[in-house]
């Protein structure tokens, strides 16, 4: 048996402590109060206390008036309206009739009970108070806080207890490095406005934002291009992720150095899909950083693009290479792994029309759930080997996919090599009959 977390119990008991407290504090002064107005104080604590949603206290609110709250101005003993002086003390509390001793007003001409005339009575006495109270004006104000505690307390643990993991890469660059390693014309050229634009001050930092997910893996990953006008050209900077109460933040740490001529590429990978807060520090102080989204991604880290979305008109970045094996007579080990196969041929594709064309087909295929997972026994084929960026002394490496294509019960199927865990569901996709065809036509 797992033991339970120590934070989990202290939310539990904090909790426990609003819900006792409420109807401690209200039994407590029901009680008293029912006591001093000779009301049955055991009877309509325990009413305020076990009904529900409160209508016992609001009950006891309610009938409570009926019964005086008075007291004796010199010796504070309880008395009622009736009184003419006070049982305890004998302090003289209402002016009385002379004729038959029945409390009266000052002002009345004659006694309304026994229609004496009042003239000539003496108007001087020490009225009874109206105790002040206090104690429920406390417990009103308990009511409202409890509710708006346990709210505080639930997003507290709801963000606090949650782990919400991260992990970030930073990346400083001159402008001069930018423009020659940006790839995109028009992340370039977005760049160049954004900039020119900037009222700059040196106590202040600047980013572009560029917020992207898709369905080959968990999570989501945040692009940020930031600019530090006092801190540039960095030999001891530290970046990283925590999770705390207002979710995930990404933090750098930059030291002041004058330097406005240089960039900070930064990605930050989450398994949720909360934004993360952007803090920068410069000498330990944390500056203003006004943060922009944009609809590109305006760092030079590489995204795999969804080709089936590119248009004519989009400034899309194709791979370094794209390669054909035609494969025959080989037999499956899973996973895409093919073994004792037969290579027919391998076709580099140059044209990038023809590149992108298979690119689209592709991320256009369907994907297969878990449990229509073909069963087959590859024979016959083909394996697209995609590299996005060239490392020619690596055989395998991650700017690389390697696709298998096969025929099976009449159906195309291609296993995604970019879907590298089964938690992001099946690598199977389903495509069209012509896109075997398309891949055969090139040999």
């Amino acid at each position: 048996m797992s033991a339970i977390p120590v934070r989990t119990i202290l939310f539990s008991c904090l909790v426990l402590a609003v819900f006792l407290a409420v109807p401690v504090l209200i039994g407590v002064y029901v009680y008293r109060d029912a006591s001093r107005r000779r009301m049955h104080a055991v009877l309509w604590t325990l009413i305020a206390v076990l009904a529900p949603a409160f209508i016992g206290f609001i009950i006891y609110l309610l009938v409570r008036g009926g019964y005086s709250d008075l007291e004796c101005p010199r010796c504070g003993a309880p008395v009622t309206e009736q009184y003419v002086v006070c049982p305890q003390c004998g302090v003289k509390l209402r002016p009385a009739c002379p004729s038959c001793s029945g409390p009266v007003e000052p002002g009345w001409k004659v006694c309304p009970r026994c229609a004496a005339p009042l003239d000539g009575v003496r108007m001087t006495p020490s009225p009874p108070l109206r105790r002040q109270d206090k104690a429920l004006s406390r417990i009103l104000i308990v009511l409202i806080a409890a509710p708006v505690l346990l709210i505080v307390l639930t997003v507290f643990s709801l963000s606090a207890f949650q782990t919400v993991t991260g992990s970030s890469t930073l990346q400083e660059v001159t402008f001069d490095e930018y423009d020659q390693l940006q790839a995109s014309e028009t992340a370039r050229g977005a760049v160049h406005q954004w900039l020119d634009a900037l009222e700059i001050r040196d106590d202040r930092a600047y980013a572009l934002r560029y917020d992207y997910s898709n369905d080959l893996v968990s999570g989501c990953s945040y692009y940020y291009l930031i600019y530090v006008p006092a801190g540039g050209q960095q030999s001891n900077s530290s970046f990283g992720t925590n999770s705390g109460l207002f979710g995930l933040t990404f933090e750098i740490n930059l030291e002041r150095t004058g330097y406005s001529g240089s960039l900070f590429c930064a990605e930050v990978q989450t398994d949720s899909g909360q934004t993360p807060n952007l803090n920068v520090t410069l000498d330990g102080k944390r500056i203003r950083c006004d943060v922009t989204a944009v609809d590109y991604n305006p760092t030079l880290f590489f995204i795999m693009p969804d080709y089936s979305q590119a248009g004519p008109e989009d400034d899309i970045i194709l791979p370094e290479r794209l390669s054909v094996v035609k494969l025959v007579g080989g037999e499956s080990m899973g996973t895409g792994v093919v073994a004792a196969s037969k290579n027919e041929g391998v076709r580099v594709v140059t044209d990038e029309d023809m590149m992108l064309k298979i690119l689209a087909c592709i991320d256009s295929g369907e994907r297969v759930p878990m449990n229509q997972i073909p069963d087959f026994d590859f024979r016959d084929g083909f394996e697209i080997i995609v590299e996005y960026q060239i490392h020619d002394e690596l055989i395998m490496h991650e700017d690389m996919a390697r696709h298998l294509v096969f025929m099976e019960a009449g159906m195309c199927y291609l296993d995604d090599d970019r879907v590298r865990s089964t938690l992001h569901g099946s690598s199977f996709r389903v495509m069209d009959k012509d896109f075997y065809q398309l891949l055969d036509s090139l040999f």
